[in-house]
C-alpha cells in the first residue's frame, strides 16, 4: 500500500499545492462576516470536530473556480444553491473529516523516511538533471505561500487519509460479461420514420368565448399569479463610498508596490482564434481544409458550421482560458493552426495571431490600482468597526433611521419587491449593495421587524426594516385579460396538433408504413441517421421521442410532445453492434472500475457515520449562504 502512495506522489503533490493556491485566493476573497466577530459560524458537526462557514466558503469558491473555467461562464452563489453545490460541497467536507477522524482512531502514521520519499520522488521537484532539487522545492512552495515544514505537515496528515481511502475501494472491479453487455446498451443506434407537426404551423384559432377564458382562467391560476412582494427600508454602507476620502501615503504605496512584484507583473497575453467543429470528423475535415490554404474564416463557418462572433476568443492570458486550451495556445507559435483538441464544448483548432510578451509594471503605473486597493482595505476595516456599533445600537433599542443618521449610512427605501429583484410592472429594481444577500435578507425578516446589520461579501454593510409584505395572489382576470388570451391560444393549438399527430398514428397499419400515410396526408416523414440513448448536440431526433423509440420494437408507431408541438414516430431499424472495441471497452472498465470504487468510499464514509455522529445545522447554513 505504502508503494502506491510513493506511486502517485508526483500527481498528489501537484494537486494538493493547486488546492492550496486556489485556497489563498478564496480566504482573501472572504467578507468580513467570518473575521473575528464572535458569531458562530459553525454550519456542521463531525463526532468531535466542526465544520465552519468559512472553510465551506473557500471550498465552494474553489468549486466555482473550477467550474466557470470549464464552461467558460462565472457562476454565482445564487447559482451554486440551485444547483446543489453547497450542500455538495459541504458534503465532502464531512466526509473528508469523517475519514480523518478514523485515521486518528486507527493510529494511521507516515514515517519520516516515507515523506522523505514522497518530496524527493517527485518529478515536479526535479531539476534538469532528473535529480531531486532543493531550490525547485523551495520555489514552489513559496509560491504557494508554504514552509517546508508546514508543507511537510500537510503531507504527514493527508496521506494516512489516502491510504485508508485506498485500502477500501482497491480491487473493485466489473467484470468483463457486465463491461460487454453496458458496451452493447450504450452503443445500440436506432432509426426512425418521424413526423413534426409544429405549434407555429397551425392557422389562427381565433378568440376564445368568455366563458372559455373563464375557464381556461380557473384552471391555470399560477399561471396568472403574481408573487409576494415586500416593501422595506434598507440602510447600507459601501466600501467604494468610504474608499473616496481616505488617501494613502506616498510611503505605504512604495512599500505595497515592493511587496506585490509578482502580481504585478503583465503576464503575456496572445490573441487567439478558434475553430469549434461539433465532431471529430468535422475537426479533421476543417483541418485538412486548412493545410491546403483555404480562408480560417471560411473553413469556420462553411466546415464546422461555426457562429462567426465566437471564432475571435481576442487577447487572452493562459489563465483566462480552460486549461487544455491555454496549454495548447500558449505553446503555438504564430500564426501556426494545432491540432484539433477535445473539450467538453467540442473540437477546438486553435491559432494565435497576435503575441504581447510579458510586463513589469512600474510604480507610477502601479500607483492607481495599487491607492485604490489600500483604500478599499482601510475602508472595509472601517465598516467593519461602524458594523459592530451600529448593530450594537439596533440590539439596544434604536431605530433604523437613527442609526443610519449617527453612523453615516445610506438609506433606500423600497415600496414593493419581489424576491427575484423586480417591482410589480416586472422591472428590475436597483440596490446600492449586493441585491441577492439583502433579498434574501429582507424575505427572511418579518414585517415590521428590523434585521440585524448584515455583511456581504465584497466588505459591505446593511440592515432593513420590513415595512409590508403583499401576500403572493392570483390576478384578476381583468388585469391579465391579455396574458390570458395568449396563453389560451398557446394551448389550442398544442391540443390542436396532439389531436392531429394521434389521428396520424391510429390511420398507420401493418400493412402501410408512416412514411406513406403522411404523404397521402400531405405531410412530410423524415428518416433520422442512426442515434444513440443520448445523442448529444443532435437535433434530428426530438428528446420527447428518444426515449419511447429506445423502448419500442420496429415498425411500433408513437406519438410525443414538447414546447413547439408534437411528433409522431415509428421505429425503423434496431443496429446492435456485433463486436466490442476493445479501446472503448478498456475506458467503460475504468469508469466502472471507478464508479463502484466511488459507491464503496460513500458506502464506508455513511459507515463511519455511526462512529462520529454527523449534525448539519440548517439554520446556520441558510444564513451564510
Amino acid at each position: 500500500m505504502l508503494q502506491a502512495i510513493r506511486s502517485r506522489a508526483g500527481s498528489y503533490v501537484v494537486k494538493v499545492l493547486f488546492a492550496l493556491l486556489i485556497l489563498t485566493f478564496g480566504i482573501w476573497g472572504i467578507g468580513d462576516i467570518f473575521r473575528s466577530r464572535g458569531t458562530d459560524t459553525v454550519v456542521a458537526t463531525v463526532g468531535d470536530q466542526s465544520v465552519r462557514a468559512e472553510e465551506l466558503q473557500t471550498a465552494l469558491r474553489r468549486a466555482l473556480e473550477q467550474l466557470s473555467a470549464r464552461f467558460g461562464n462565472a457562476i454565482d452563489l445564487q447559482q451554486a444553491k440551485q444547483l446543489g453545490l453547497v450542500d455538495q460541497t459541504l458534503a465532502q467536507l464531512i466526509d473528508r473529516s469523517l475519514i480523518d477522524q478514523e485515521a486518528a482512531r486507527l493510529k494511521l502514521d507516515v514515517s519520516d523516511d516515507l515523506i522523505r520519499n514522497v518530496i524527493t520522488d517527485n518529478p515536479n521537484f526535479r531539476g534538469s538533471d532528473g535529480r531531486f532539487d532543493r531550490g525547485l522545492f523551495g520555489a514552489v512552495l513559496a509560491a504557494n505561500n508554504l514552509t517546508e515544514d508546514q508543507y511537510i505537515a500537510l503531507l504527514r496528515h493527508d496521506i494516512p487519509r489516502n491510504d485508508l481511502l485506498h485500502a477500501v475501494t482497491a480491487g473493485a472491479a466489473a467484470p468483463q460479461p457486465v463491461v460487454d453487455l453496458l458496451y452493447r446498451y450504450r452503443n445500440e443506434k436506432r432509426t426512425a420514420d418521424i413526423v413534426a407537426l409544429p405549434t407555429a404551423g397551425v392557422p389562427d384559432v381565433g378568440q376564445p368565448s368568455e366563458d372559455e377564458l373563464k375557464g381556461f382562467y380557473d384552471k391555470h391560476p399560477d399561471l396568472f399569479r403574481a408573487p409576494e412582494y415586500r416593501g422595506f427600508t434598507l440602510v447600507s454602507l459601501d466600501p467604494s463610498d468610504v474608499a473616496k476620502g481616505i488617501e494613502i501615503p506616498e510611503a505605504k504605496l512604495k512599500e505595497e508596490y515592493d511587496q506585490r512584484q509578482d502580481e504585478l507583473q503583465i503576464p503575456e497575453r496572445r490573441d487567439v482564434e478558434q475553430i469549434l467543429a461539433p465532431s471529430e470528423e468535422k475537426a479533421k475535415e476543417a483541418e485538412a481544409a486548412l493545410a491546403a490554404g483555404k480562408d480560417w474564416r471560411e473553413v469556420a463557418t462553411t466546415i464546422a458550421g461555426q457562429d462567426p462572433d465566437t471564432i475571435d476568443l481576442g487577447l487572452m492570458r493562459r489563465d483566462e482560458m480552460p486549461s487544455a486550451l491555454g496549454e495548447a495556445a500558449f505553446e503555438l507559435p504564430l500564426n501556426k493552426p494545432s491540432e484539433p483538441l477535445k473539450t467538453p464544448l467540442g473540437w477546438h483548432i486553435l491559432r494565435v495571431v497576435k503575441i504581447e510578451p510579458p510586463v513589469t509594471q512600474t510604480f507610477d503605473d502601479a500607483k492607481p490600482k495599487l491607492e485604490a486597493d489600500l483604500a478599499r482595505q482601510e475602508a472595509v476595516d472601517r465598516i467593519y468597526k461602524v458594523a459592530n456599533k451600529a448593530d450594537d445600537a439596533l440590539a439596544g433599542g434604536g431605530t433604523l433611521s437613527d442609526v443610519a443618521e449617527k453612523f453615516g449610512l445610506k438609506t433606500t427605501t423600497l415600496e414593493a419587491v419581489d424576491v427575484g429583484g423586480h417591482d410589480p410592472q416586472e422591472k428590475p429594481v436597483t440596490l446600492p449593495v449586493s441585491a441577492s444577500d439583502v433579498l434574501k435578507l429582507a424575505f427572511a425578516t418579518n414585517e415590521g421587524q428590523t434585521s440585524r446589520v448584515t455583511e456581504t461579501p465584497d466588505g459591505a454593510i446593511f440592515a432593513v426594516h420590513v415595512d409590508k409584505v403583499v401576500p403572493s395572489q392570483v390576478k384578476p382576470l381583468d388585469e391579465v385579460k391579455d396574458k390570458a388570451v395568449a396563453a389560451w391560444q398557446a394551448d389550442r393549438r398544442r391540443e390542436l396538433v396532439a389531436k392531429e399527430a394521434e389521428e396520424l398514428a391510429t390511420s398507420v397499419t401493418p400493412e402501410t408504413r408512416l412514411a406513406t400515410v403522411a404523404g397521402a396526408k400531405g405531410m412530410k416523414a423524415t428518416t433520422s441517421p442512426p442515434f444513440t440513448r443520448h445523442p448529444e448536440n443532435d437535433t434530428a431526433v426530438p428528446p420527447a421521442l428518444v426515449g419511447k423509440l429506445f423502448a419500442a420494437k420496429p415498425g411500433e408507431v408513437m406519438t410525443a410532445s414538447d414546447a413547439t408541438g408534437s411528433y409522431v414516430a415509428q421505429l425503423d431499424e434496431v443496429q446492435r453492434p456485433e463486436n466490442v472495441s476493445q479501446t472503448a471497452a478498456a475506458g467503460l472498465s475504468r469508469e466502472l472500475d471507478t464508479a463502484q470504487q466511488t459507491d464503496l468510499a460513500e458506502e464506508f464514509t455513511r459507515a463511519l457515520r455511526a462512529h462520529f455522529p454527523v449534525d448539519i445545522r440548517r439554520e446556520a447554513l441558510d444564513r451564510f449562504f
